[in-house]
């Protein structure tokens, strides 16, 4: 079919020039058809080339293979940008807004109390009362008739029952309740590869990841491995974040207080793994860390991995070194920054198996699997099939045959729209009619293929190699012949061996006045359309003969005659495309429904 679309585009092509449309004309067309021609010559009116092309199909007749094949390339190396990014690196865009500590009255118990801290501290019993304290920059709380209570440095438990303690020796039968309502403001440094390093101010119940998250997060050279706590120019504490982000860890001991500094160390060696592993990216790696440590940041192996086949690809001296190696000496080999590994993962496709087979169904199968294989892992074909009818729906040509649609129509709209005032009174009845058939059709993917097990054993490069998403159906046998367009009486006539397509014709009533004889063609079941008088690769026409075979399940169709005025003979050439792109998958459900 694409060798005629082809041609047909050619055709079109050299027809196109300029015409006011008629009013009357105008209403006369179908309304969707109308539509579209009105946006056409708005379109076309507003570009400087008098020919609108829409956005999917911008280019030339000769460059429609190569658009197709460019399309589907681009589509199957498309490179997600979020790959290449170090593990961990959106980390704190997430968290940016929604992880920062809040100003809570209802810490733990291990919390420990500075100056600006506010205490809350409620005697029920011979005294009540409710009052707060805030721990002054001596340390101390100053309770009345009590006296300073020093709690700065004591942990919010130890402080309650300090208080509580005082309380009780203090009034006879007086119990105490110490909660912390206001917590105190830190002043921290953040410095080296932090995102914006700084002084930065937070409370006391911040970690440092709380204070990472205010400088926005890690720089792109920035360690996520190497971020250390200094207090009093001494290290206390260090953070590894993916100890956060794989292993879960999101509590820290340590909180932060004024005058700490938060140092962020220059990122250390990244290697990439790009493959066989559950999460591909690429990870920072300390010194003493392996292969397996990079494989567990990575989230394991993927089921689809293959192990034997792994390959190194290192940059040594600006030189390039990629060679093999044996998945035993992955951990006694020394990464090294820049390093990237690349195991191989066993492709498998999903493929949809139905109709007249033993076992229909979902069917996992490896790259490379033959239908035939298929058909074999179904148990065969149940004694009902119909395997010259065999259907297989493939998603890269139904892409291509709605492309190849929408560029038909755009310029068989173009060519209504330049020449409507040249066309004859039948002429402007028929040619919108096409054109709406033509919208209205359903595009398929079906994929022409050699489902006769047979035929395939003989002649194996038959053997159809199955695709991802493949959807394959296996009718049952009919014996109908269906006849439709311009005959006097369409519908189903009974299948008769050996006849050919002028006995069915025949007993159709006929072909009417309007019928275009030179372009009778034929739906065969296994979806390969040819003309009258054409030679089909199936070997359908007699020696020496026009009489064309005709098989169980056959859709003949009879075009209505058309063509334009001032010699544009073109219904020849279009009735067939048209009518292919409608039955093409009439004649699967034909098939079906019988």
């Amino acid at each position: 079919m694409n060798k005629i679309l082809f041609s047909t585009l050619i055709f079109l092509s050299t027809f196109v020039f300029s015409q006011e449309l008629n009013e009357d004309f105008l209403e006369s067309l179908p309304e969707s058809v109308r539509e579209d021609v009105l946006e056409q010559v708005k379109d076309n009116q507003e570009q400087e080339k008098p020919l609108y092309r829409r956005s999917s199909s911008k280019l030339d007749k000769d460059d429609f293979e190569e658009y197709v094949d460019n399309y589907f390339r681009e589509n199957d190396n498309e490179i997600n940008e979020d790959d290449r990014k170090i593990f961990g690196s959106d980390f704190f865009k997430t968290f940016q807004t929604s992880f920062m500590p809040i100003n809570e009255p209802n810490l733990d118990n291990t919390y420990d109390l500075d100056f600006g801290d506010v205490l809350e501290i409620q005697l029920i019993g011979q005294k009540d009362s409710i009052e707060e304290y805030q721990v002054l920059r001596d340390g101390s709380i100053n309770i009345a008739d009590i006296g300073k209570l020093f709690v700065s440095g004591l942990s919010l438990g130890d402080a309650s029952e300090l208080i509580k303690a005082r309380v009780s020796s203090s009034f006879i039968g007086t119990d105490a309740y110490v909660s912390l309502i206001n917590v105190r403001d830190i002043v921290v440094l953040i410095a080296g590869n932090a995102f914006n390093p700084g002084i930065y101010t937070l409370n006391g119940n911040s970690n440092i990841l709380h204070a990472l998250t205010m400088a926005g997060g890690i720089s792109d050279i920035g360690s996520f491995r190497d971020i250390t706590l200094i207090r009093n120019n001494k290290v206390i504490d260090t953070l590894d974040l993916y100890k956060v982000l794989i292993d879960g860890k999101s509590t820290f001991a340590t909180r932060l207080r004024s005058g700490d500094s938060i140092v962020v160390k220059t990122i250390g060696k990244i290697v990439s793994i790009e493959s066989g592993v559950m999460r591909p990216g690429s990870y920072e790696l300390k010194d003493n860390e392996t292969f397996n440590d990079l494989v567990r940041f990575a989230n394991g192996f993927s089921s689809y991995a293959d192990k034997s086949n792994i390959v190194l690809n290192r940059i040594d001296n600006g030189l390039i070194e990629v060679k093999k190696i044996k998945f035993s000496e992955l951990n006694s080999t020394n990464l090294k920054n820049g390093d990237g590994l690349f195991i191989k993962e066993y492709k498998l496709n999903t493929v949809f198996l139905e109709g007249a087979v033993k076992n229909p169904g979902k069917y996992t199968l490896s790259e490379g699997t033959k239908l035939s294989q298929l058909i074999e892992y179904a148990g065969g074909y149940e004694s009902s099939a119909y395997p010259f009818g065999g259907f297989l729906d493939n998603k890269k040509t139904f892409e291509t045959n709605e492309i190849a649609k929408e560029i038909l129509y755009n310029k068989f709209l173009n060519n209504l729209i330049s020449n409507s005032s040249l066309l004859s009174g039948s002429e402007k009845s028929t040619l919108p009619l096409i054109l709406k058939e033509l919208k209205d059709s359903e595009v398929n993917g079906r994929l022409i293929a050699e489902f006769d097990l047979n035929i395939i054993k003989d002649d194996p490069t038959l053997d159809t190699t199955l695709n991802d998403k493949d959807r394959i159906l296996i009718p049952n046998i009919t014996q109908q012949v269906f006849v439709q367009g311009e005959v006097s009486n369409p519908g189903a006539i009974r299948y008769s061996p050996g006849k050919n397509l002028e006995y069915y014709i025949t007993n159709a009533g006929g072909e009417l006045k309007t019928s275009d004889s030179r372009t009778i063609f034929i739906v065969h079941p296994n979806g390969e359309t040819e003309t009258l008088n054409s030679e089909s690769r199936l070997d359908f026409v007699f020696a020496n003969s026009d009489k064309t075979l005709v098989y169980p399940g056959s859709i003949i169709y009879v075009p209505r005659s058309s063509s334009f005025a001032s010699g544009i003979e073109a219904a020849s050439i279009w009735a067939p495309i048209i009518s292919s792109v409608a039955l093409s998958i009439t004649s699967l459900s034909v098939l079906n429904d019988r």
